[in-house]
């Protein structure tokens, strides 16, 4: 069953043949390139070779040298200092990097995280009056702050002065004492699409550079920046690519005692490791804690180093995420139950409220409903008397300009392009239910109501060959803005019978005219396999990638499927 509309790329076939040339690859590489914009020899040394001697200097960010004097005078007049994180992964790696760097040259500064479900995000009364309790001097943001004008005005009238880490979109910026944020009106700052942690990350490596420190004092934590970069889902070109490929590379060859406690636990060997087992892996673990119980409790993993600590605090994560699959499968089904009643074939959205439902899986929900039904989706539950929720989007639509034009009906809101959180009142739901789903259908076109699948190029099974697959491995890391490459084969003959794994997967053979047999993956695709089973003899078209297997010491390659489409017979 054909799932998705294929979008078979096109380049300029002078410009494949002219990059095929000059770097000496196949031409469905070539196209693969071309289609991410890279055309010449030196572009794609770029995309292949760049290193951190290619990350721009954090002094660009414009108010990097007074944030850099802060901290330093901080550290030598023993001020104390207090680091104020997100809830989140991006949030909780980025607070524990910083913890780790300045406890390391001379600070001792404490920190704080909000509780979701009390306080809410951002930066709260509560957390003020800890601050000014606590007699904090310096207050330092990671992955919050941008927006909280009124909080930091406070601060700065308590004598607290703010350093803003953050990377979040505001049009008026608050009055803090110094702001790191790459996407401020005016930034001078070359890449916009840094995350929180990747901002925390260009904090310390201009306090590096000013205390002339070695590089390795902040490049250790490079393997935070990847975690955060892959679970913020924040895109993976340029300058994060680059921080996630070095940042796997120290977890693969050396990875900290805590990373080693979560991939044993996860049964991840380390050489192994990839941007699914830091998306899927480690970063749900983390999130887990702020959703179901404290992030401090992911804090204080962050910050361990010793393999007992590390194994507890891991386990301890790896229970709680348990719990929160279960409670998400819970609401999952509520939900799917609660669409026969309000869904309708016209509905251009998807708008679903429980007071009773748990906030802290609320985002996970909508993600999942967008994955079985692609539309605008709104998960919502209560709490001290208003609705509070998650909002998902599908490619193509700013969900937070959708949610701007709705603000009438908010108390706040705040969010990336793909994914955001609200807050409105009990009254209000239905007048936002009907606003939301109106503007989404204005926006959203009939093409962008079925999902989409990127293909790079038509390929032959002749033309994969292990310079074919040793080039392909050099695209990763996969992400949001550097997705995996994705080719059609066409014709293809079934080899055998096809299988079924587990009642989920689907799995099948298929030879190139050479005889080379080649195995067939899908996941989470029984139609598939429901539909190869019915026809005698089915020839179809494919849409896949390719990867490179190592089992019992042998090198084999796989084909992971996409969807599939049954050739017309004459």
């Amino acid at each position: 069953m054909k799932r998705f509309r294929w979008n078979i790329l096109s380049p300029d076939e002078q410009l494949v043949l002219a990059l095929s040339e000059a770097i000496n690859v196949s031409l469905p590489v070539a196209r693969a390139l071309c289609n991410r914009g890279i055309f010449t020899f030196d572009e794609a040394k770029q995309y292949f070779r760049s290193s951190l001697l290619n990350l721009p200097s954090p002094f660009l960010f414009q108010d990097m040298p007074q944030a850099v004097e802060r901290v330093l005078s901080a550290i030598r007049k023993q001020e104390k200092i207090m680091l104020y994180g997100d809830y989140d992964v991006d949030g909780t790696t980025g607070t524990a990097l910083l913890l780790l760097f300045l406890r390391e040259h001379g600070a001792e500064p404490s920190y704080y995280i909000n509780d979701r479900f009390a306080e809410g995000y951002g930066l709260s009364m509560e957390g003020i009056d800890s601050a000014i309790e606590r007699k904090i001097s310096l207050l330092i943001t990671v992955d919050c702050g941008i927006r909280e004008n009124d909080a930091i005005r406070r601060c700065q009238q308590s004598g607290i002065d703010v350093i803003v880490c953050d990377h979040h979109e505001s049009d008026e910026l608050p009055p803090a004492y110094a702001i790191l944020n790459p996407k401020v009106p005016g930034s001078t700052y070359p890449f916009r699409e840094l995350c929180g942690c990747g901002v925390a990350l260009k904090f310390i490596h201009a306090i590096a550079e000013k205390m002339n420190l070695d590089a390795e004092s902040w490049q250790k934590y490079l393997d935070f920046v990847a975690i955060a970069t892959a679970a913020d889902m924040v895109s993976l070109e340029h300058e994060n690519r680059i921080l996630v490929r070095e940042g796997l590379q120290r977890m693969r060859t050396n990875p900290r005692a805590n990373i080693k406690a979560m991939f044993a636990l996860m049964n991840v060997v380390s050489a192994d490791v990839g941007m699914f087992q830091l998306a899927f892996g480690i970063a749900p673990r983390i999130n887990a804690a702020g959703r179901m119980h404290s992030a401090h409790l992911a804090v204080e993993w962050l910050l361990s180093d010793s393999s007992a600590d590390s194994r507890r605090h891991a386990e301890e994560l790896d229970r709680i995420n348990v719990q929160r699959r279960e409670l998400d499968a819970d609401i999952m089904a509520k939900a799917e139950k609660m669409l026969d009643n309000h869904f309708a074939s016209w509905s251009s959205s998807i708008v679903l409220y429980d007071e009773s439902w748990h906030l802290g899986v609320l985002g996970i929900v909508a993600s999942k409903m967008i994955e079985k039904h692609y539309l605008p989706t709104v998960i919502l539950g209560g709490m001290n008397g208003l609705v509070r929720g998650s909002v998902r989007s599908v490619e193509g639509l700013d969900i937070h300009a959708v949610l701007q034009e709705c603000s009438e009906y908010l108390e706040q809101f705040g969010g990336h392009h793909q994914a955001a959180g609200l807050t409105l009142r009990p009254e209000n739901y239905s007048g936002f239910r009907k606003k939301f789903n109106e503007v989404c259908a204005d926006l959203l076109s009939m093409t962008q109501r079925q999902k989409e699948l990127v293909v790079d190029s038509k390929l032959a099974l002749d033309d994969i060959t292990p310079k074919f697959i040793n080039v392909l491995e050099q695209f990763s890391p996969y992400g949001y803005g550097n997705r995996e490459p994705h080719f059609v084969s066409e014709n293809l003959v079934l080899t055998g019978q096809p299988k079924l794994l587990k009642e989920r997967h689907v799995k099948f053979s298929v030879r190139d005219n050479n005889g080379r047999l080649f195995d067939v993956i899908g996941f989470d695709r029984p139609d598939i396999y429901a539909e190869l089973a019915s026809v005698p003899c089915p020839v179809f078209s494919m849409v896949y990638s390719v990867e490179k297997r190592i089992w019992n010491h042998r090198e084999q390659w796989q084909m992971k499927l996409k969807d599939l489409e049954l050739c017309k017979r004459p």
